[in-house]
């Protein structure tokens, strides 16, 4: 295996030539859930990297490391869980059978997005929880501004009862790198941290890592779940990247996220003298309780001084100069670059917004905030309510039922209510609110919500 034969069974020469490293376990070439020979070398070296005890290998992207957090977990154990996070956090209570109990987040109505979680909010929480031994965190988000993980985690030690901190660092891979980017969930003080190695490293998609600082932990409850989860085929391409980036990382890693900072400080710049445009930067956060620190290569540009929507601006990117963004919202873009951009990369999106503005301009007319959802109530845990009959009613009967799948405001994207969520008047009232926004819908299959589906009474 496999049976492509080296390649030569592909048409594509590309495919060829990059199928010649498609192995399987044979000698000489080690063995993914046999921590031994390079297998191990490579594994500790990554640990080395990172600052980590111990690290492993993910094949199949982050959301596999976030999943074996929580298959670490004892079933029924209530956790902390911030209420943006990515949809892989949902998949793991329901794999693990744990508890979610929701960290509020600090939403800009400005934007309509997610922009951190506060240290107030989770000590609260703690107190309020005394059975609560785990919490989770995403940091940074996919804008690439981080929480406040150092006070976080110093906060959470002063609590007399242990307390681990497991992080979502899917974005932060090349935080460890370079000393004036944001700082590391492991040295902020985490026990246990996922980073998706192949968005902001030289890495083939799916190329992830998990680290741990509790040894004991990390062999006798990680890597079983994480062998468990784990392919017993791995990809041979995707650990290679891996194992070279990381060496890469470890003698270039620095002098080339020097001159992506220093490429991103002068276009921020030179973006900023574009009439209608406005990239934020650090200085901004200071409007959101617990936003610290900004990823110098996500670009989160403002739109409200030209005429154009996210879309509408992402579309002519694309279309007319040929430029693809990351992300794109109602009165936002969010360009992601890498220490691969060159000079001449940078001057190409400068020029293409500086041409697009003077095409369009002129603001908009001033959005209505997005209201933030009221408090969930949990009524069954997100494993017992994934696999109870559901039946579909029409939305006006819905209230005082138990949810049966998931509705998400786009932008921000977070869920105002979870299969296993109370229907509750407020939420109700809410679903009401969000038909008439120009917004879109995640999650349920009626995406005029007109009618909803519930947990059979």
């Amino acid at each position: 295996m496999p049976g492509h034969g080296g390649g030569k069974g592909l048409g594509d020469m590309a495919l060829q030539q990059m199928a010649q490293l498609d192995v399987t376990e044979v000698p000489g070439l080690g063995d993914l859930h046999v921590l031994e020979g390079i297998m191990e070398e490579a594994r500790m070296l990554l640990a080395d990297a990172y600052g980590a005890k111990q690290s492993l290998f993910m094949v199949n992207g982050a959301s596999s490391g976030i999943h074996t957090m929580f298959m670490s977990l004892r079933p029924g154990s209530r956790v902390l869980v911030p209420r943006n996070a990515h949809r892989s956090f949902y998949a793991g209570t329901v794999l693990s059978g744990v508890e979610p109990v929701y960290i509020p987040g600090q939403i800009s109505s400005e934007y309509g997005l997610c922009m951190s979680v506060n240290s107030h909010d989770i000590m609260d929480l703690l107190k309020t929880h005394p059975d609560i031994e785990t919490l989770f965190l995403t940091s940074p988000n996919y804008l690439g501004v981080s929480c406040d993980l150092k006070e976080i985690c110093s906060q959470v030690r002063k609590i007399n009862r242990k307390i681990a901190v497991f992080v979502d660092e899917a974005h932060g891979g090349h935080f460890p790198f370079h000393p004036d980017y944001p700082i590391t969930a492991l040295e902020a003080g985490a026990d246990a941290v996922v980073n998706g190695l192949h968005k902001t490293l030289p890495v083939l998609n799916q190329g992830a890592c998990l680290h741990g600082q509790d040894e004991e932990y990390f062999h006798r409850q990680m890597v079983p779940a994480w062998s468990m989860l784990t392919t017993s085929s791995p990809s041979y391409p995707i650990l290679a990247s891996m194992d070279l980036a990381r060496s890469f990382m470890m003698l270039e890693g620095e002098y080339q996220l020097e001159k992506a900072l220093e490429l991103s400080r002068l276009y921020k710049g030179k973006i900023n003298t574009i009439k209608g445009l406005l990239v934020l930067t650090e200085e901004d956060l200071i409007n959101w309780p617990g936003a610290t620190e900004l990823d110098p290569l996500k670009l989160w540009i403002d739109l409200s001084g030209v005429s154009l929507n996210g879309m509408q601006m992402a579309s002519i990117l694309r279309e007319e100069h040929a430029v693809q963004v990351e992300m794109f919202g109602a009165n936002h873009i969010l360009a992601m670059m890498s220490m691969f951009h060159q000079l001449e990369d940078w001057e190409l999106f400068y020029r293409a917004l500086g041409e697009i503005a003077r095409q369009y301009p002129g603001g908009r007319a001033q959005q209505q905030p997005i209201l933030p959802a009221p408090e969930p109530q949990v009524v069954l845990i997100p494993r017992k309510a994934y696999f109870s009959k559901s039946i579909e009613v029409k939305l006006a009967d819905c209230l005082g039922k138990v949810a049966a799948e998931m509705v998400a405001p786009y932008p921000p994207g977070i869920p105002c209510l979870l299969p296993g969520e109370l229907i509750s008047h407020d939420i109700y009232e809410y679903l009401l609110y969000l038909i008439k926004q120009p917004i879109s819908l995640h999650g349920p299959g009626d995406n005029s919500l007109s009618k909803i589906r519930i947990i059979e009474p």
